[in-house]
């Protein structure tokens, strides 16, 4: 029987709630929803303060009777890497499986093994009185173990699902985008509120998988969008035992509702439109324009149809969205400045004279550590179909480069000599495309179009090369599977090193052309004042207008 809460517990619950309040957002679709068949999940981690070193942990035997240590895996850590602070034993151990996958990760989540299982993350939040402490897992490590076990989606996701369910479930309510060369799910998960211990008959957190349908696109934005669950049929919804159940023993729902059962509208909680469901929103019309008008934003839809299948290219061009050519188009306004820049630094909303502030938050925000994009193809073999994307720093100026699921290992350039954000330094990728992204501020409708030829110049030609660089591997390895994995480990890595390099001689680049706000025009060899965005002008001398000819005026 479920555990009834007291009002003690629920205060004690609140208190001790262990949910972060990232901003991430997270796009999944099924090999029917792409134009060559791959399924893809993404991730943008818009926290500003995690770590983003990135890996590739090697697969491994073990021996029987082997422990593994679960460790204190943050997603926060104000801006140090997570060797510095974090990543140590915690004391609990769990039972280890004879073999373990090769795969790579970020520090704090796992997200491709060489099974070409992937996932993706966003927080969503849920029920403070669900909040456990006693629990061994954090969304962190779930996500590592689940690829380091799983051989398809569904084993992933059941992974986790019955490892929180026996050894608990100590994070806020969070989701996980799962997918293999086949399916693509969407995995929500809360925790079995602060009674709950490890030994315990009940289950140590409450979970719920949906499969996205294929031909369609799911997304989640810091939001919950699993709702009825059909508790009868097993190819296309996973669960935890005793969900509705406990939600009757709490009085949040009846047995004789005339409401169908909702998982989000029991155990997790709603954010706001403007901040998350409006970026869900905006996937699903930036995937199927038809819809605009028809989705509900107070009750999104779990998935919709793409009206076209997507391409690669298609979804790094949500990452970089801003919502533009909407009414909510962040390139525009007053807020916009000058530049058309549509960046909105935090804190995202102030009070003023006893009202309250916002701005709209858009799928590219400013304080993103890094995106990634994954792809999972049947056609080919593991070690070569399985790629993630990744881009650091903000997904509206990124340089996205490939990492295939074969490969060794991953330059010291995304890791040991990535720095932080206490520690800047040449020899990092990630600073070198931050640091760009950083200078496009200053006049952001010029110096974007600039980069973007970079971008071009590098993700495009990475893009175009894959068709050839899978040939390749896969004709190595029919003869040399060790010939193929290190021919994967070195085109990767330089893509790295290649791009790092020339990030920094671009910057070089925009510090001459943009000097002062003016532009060096090559052709003409002249520097010529920065094009202002006239609306914008027209704004501010409505508004304020400047003195008469002659008159000093400090506008």
């Amino acid at each position: 029987m479920a555990k009834k809460l007291t009002i003690a517990f629920l205060v004690l619950a609140i208190t001790l709630s262990t949910s972060v309040a990232m901003a991430c957002t997270s796009v999944v679709l099924p090999p029917g929803s792409t134009v060559e068949g791959f399924s893809s999940v993404t991730h943008s981690a818009d926290s500003g303060s995690t770590p983003y070193e990135f890996f590739k942990v090697p697969a491994k035997n073990w021996q029987r009777g082997s422990m593994v240590d679960v460790l204190y895996i943050p997603q926060t850590t104000s801006g140090n890497q997570l060797h510095v602070v974090a990543g140590q034993p915690t004391g609990n151990k769990i039972p280890q499986v004879p073999h373990t996958y090769g795969y790579l990760t970020s520090s704090i989540f796992g997200y491709m093994n060489e099974q070409q299982v992937a996932i993706g993350e966003t927080t969503i939040g849920g029920r403070r009185e669900l909040s456990n402490t006693n629990g061994y897992f954090d969304i962190t490590n779930l996500s590592m173990l689940a690829l380091e076990r799983g051989a398809t989606a569904r084993e992933a996701i059941l992974v986790m699902g019955s490892l929180a369910e026996k050894y608990g479930y100590s994070d806020g309510g969070e989701e996980l985008s799962v997918a293999d060369p086949y399916e693509a799910w969407v995995f929500e998960i809360i925790g079995p509120g602060p009674l709950w211990q490890v030994g315990d008959d009940e289950p140590g957190a409450f979970w719920v998988a949906q499969r996205v349908p294929d031909g369609h696109v799911a997304a989640s934005a810091n939001h919950p969008v699993i709702d009825q669950i059909n508790f009868n049929d097993p190819e296309n919804f996973l669960f935890a035992p005793g969900i509705k159940e406990y939600a009757i023993a709490q009085g949040w729902w009846k047995a004789d509702s005339k409401e169908p059962f909702s998982w989000r509208e029991n155990f997790l909680a709603y954010a706001s439109i403007e901040t998350c469901g409006r970026r869900i929103w905006r996937v699903m019309t930036l995937c199927n324009p038809d819809l605009v008008g028809k989705i509900d934003e107070k009750d999104l839809p779990f998935s919709v149809p793409v009206k076209e299948k997507l391409t690669l290219a298609d979804i790094m061009a949500i990452h970089a969205d801003h919502y533009e050519g909407t009414e909510f188009d962040l390139t525009d306004g007053i807020t916009a400045g000058p530049w058309s820049n549509p960046r909105r630094y935090r804190p995202s909303g102030f009070s003023y004279l006893g009202k309250s502030y916002g701005w709209q938050r858009g799928i590219s925000q400013v304080q993103t550590e890094y995106v990634t994009i994954t792809q999972s193809r049947r056609w080919l073999p593991d070690e070569v179909g399985g790629v993630v994307w990744y881009g650091p720093s903000n997904g509206d100026l990124t340089c996205y480069v490939p990492f295939y699921a074969g490969v060794n290992y991953v330059t010291e350039a995304m890791n040991s000599k990535a720095g932080s954000h206490q520690e800047f330094t040449r020899e990092s990728f990630r600073w070198a495309v931050s640091t760009v992204n950083t200078f496009a501020d200053l006049m952001y409708n010029s110096i974007s179009k600039d980069i973007k030829v970079m971008i071009e110049k590098y993700t495009g030609r990475f893009m175009k090369e894959q068709p050839i660089i899978d040939l390749l591997a896969v004709e190595l390895f029919k003869s040399s599977p060790k010939a193929a994995r290190e021919y994967l480990t070195d085109y990767c890595n330089n893509n790295v090193i290649s791009a790092r390099d020339a990030w920094w001689a671009l910057l070089d680049e925009l510090f001459r052309k943009y000097d002062m706000t003016n532009v060096y025009v090559a052709e003409t060899q002249k520097r010529v004042p920065g094009v202002w965005n006239e609306d914008f002008v027209r704004t501010m001398v409505k508004a304020d207008p400047p003195g008469q000819p002659g008159e000093i005026t400090n506008n």
